[in-house]
């Protein structure tokens, strides 16, 4: 037992040396949880625990213990770390210094698995690989968790699909990502990869030759197209439909992409959203054309606001016939209107409850019936009004509706009104006395009338002294007041 020892505390106020050679050949391209577990496990070197675990060195770094263990092994493929027991693991840590001057001492000293290594240089031939991409091919094994002999088919597949039977190890990088983010474990995993990378380029040629180029394609061409099938999930058939799209303009790849793009955006995958959605836009351009018509600018062509409106009256449920209907009631009032006059003109619309063509219709035919009514009352009350406004066909609604009085009566009313300065205010305070006496049918109304003028013959005094009104049982001060409380606005709305 050793008689001296460090306080135990030392270790949070000593330092732990790291080489500049780790940071600059290893630290840079490694992942980051990985330097963290090198980094941590260098510091029990130097300052050893009782108690070490890779269970404890996870606990510590807060990862899971199988990533410290990747770590592990990723280091000792890098030669810095060895494994010198099993039950539990032991592992040695060497500085990349050391490392170095073990390499140049043994310069023979294969620090990698011995039977891959001379298995990827038998695949590879005479192209002897550099270390940066012996690196790259070790991260295959490491990072992206690739089994050795599916990256050995790997490098077999990159270089038999190779013209000039070298590999492009950016190309076979990309390749190995894509194993990776695929599951790719076994041989017959890659086997249905390679089948299906076979068809892919099958499909890409196809492609090409619509786009009225025949060749190969190019590196950026497949990349292009692997983003499109597998980020973007869009079906074979359904890029070869975007192709109708490409006569607008110069048929390529890039503008193909932009094509893709919109559709992507819009959700159109595959060949049936694809054709319900451009069926779709062609209808909602065909509206808007309509609507730009109807508002006297035929030949304009619709601005992305425009079919913004169209698009949103069609959310909203609204049918085109209900749309036009507003458009020639917009244009009827306005000599230069837009979408945002007929967006206004429906909402109107929809506030007073009508919300359809049909609606819409039965209102008009109502407006119709109540303007030949008002008119035969103007011609009666001798009103030099021939066009009824919204306020003259609201004083008939509570003709007909508050007080209750058929067309006759009403006309008869118009009759008694006739001559007198407001003659649909006096009409308003007979048909209003009729209904608090009463009256409902013309041989009553014309009794009540009959009373009224005999009184008024007379020539008797009301209690506050006023002469009586002609027509009614009112002083001329209350039959003021009354009118004053029914005026209407005669040169309102149409």
């Amino acid at each position: 037992m050793a008689i001296v020892r460090f306080d135990e505390g030392i270790g949070m106020n000593d330092s732990t040396p790291v080489d500049n050679l780790f940071i600059s050949e290893y630290m840079l391209r490694a992942p980051g949880d990985y330097v963290k577990v090198y980094l941590y496990s260098l510091m029990l070197c130097h300052h050893p625990r009782e108690r070490q675990s890779v269970e404890a060195l996870a606990k510590d770094l807060g990862m899971e213990a199988d990533v410290v263990d990747k770590a592990f092994r990723y280091w000792m493929r890098e030669g810095l770390v060895r494994k010198v027991g099993d039950n539990p693991p032991v592992y040695a840590i060497l500085t990349a210094t050391q490392l170095a001057f073990t390499l140049a001492m043994n310069p023979g000293e294969r620090l990698y698995n011995r039977r891959f290594t001379e298995e990827v240089q038998r695949v590879l031939g005479d192209q002897v690989p550099s270390f940066s991409e012996l690196q790259i091919i070790y991260d295959w094994v490491d990072v992206m968790e690739l089994p050795e002999e599916v990256v050995i088919m790997l490098l077999q597949n990159e270089r038999k699909s190779s013209k000039s039977g070298r590999i492009s190890f950016q190309i076979a990088n990309i390749r190995a990502k894509e194993w990776a983010n695929a599951g790719v474990r076994t041989v017959e995993d890659v086997e249905k990869m390679i089948i299906l990378g076979k068809e892919r380029e099958k499909e890409l040629k196809r492609l090409l030759s619509r786009l009225g180029q025949r060749r190969e394609a190019s590196f950026d061409e497949k990349e292009l197209y692997r983003k499109w099938v597998d980020d973007w999930g869009f079906t074979p058939e359904a890029i070869q439909e975007a192709c109708k799209e490409t006569t607008k303009g110069t048929p390529t790849m890039a503008y193909l992409d932009g094509i893709l793009l919109r559709q992507h955006q819009m959700g159109w995958h595959d060949v049936k959203a694809i054709n319900m959605g451009m069926s779709a836009q062609r209808t909602i351009r065909d509206l808007a054309k309509q609507v730009l018509q109807g508002l006297g600018r035929g030949g304009s062509i619709p601005s992305d606001d425009d079919l913004s409106y169209i698009i949103a009256w069609q959310d909203k449920g609204y049918e085109d016939a209900f749309i036009m209907y507003a458009v020639r009631a917009v244009h009827r009032r306005l000599n230069h209107a837009g979408f945002d006059e007929v967006d206004n003109q429906l909402t109107r619309w929809v506030e007073k409850g009508l919300d359809s063509a049909l609606a819409v219709q039965l209102e008009a035919q109502k407006t119709r019936e109540k303007n030949t009514l008002l008119r035969q009352i103007f011609e009666k009350a001798g009103v030099d009004k021939q066009r009824p406004s919204e306020s003259d066909r609201n004083l008939l609604d509570r003709f007909t509706g508050e007080y209750g009085m058929d067309a006759q009566l009403i006309m008869l009313a118009a009759e008694y009104a006739a001559g007198r300065p407001s003659p649909l205010d006096t009409m308003n305070l007979i048909l209003k006395e009729w209904h608090a006496q009463g009256v409902r049918d013309l041989e009553a109304a014309r009794a009540e009338h009959a009373g009224h003028v005999a009184k008024s013959s007379t020539g008797a005094q009301s209690e506050s002294g006023g002469m009586k009104n002609s027509f009614m049982h009112h002083t001329d001060e209350e039959w003021a007041r009354t009118a004053s409380a029914a005026v209407v606005d005669l040169d309102g709305e149409e």
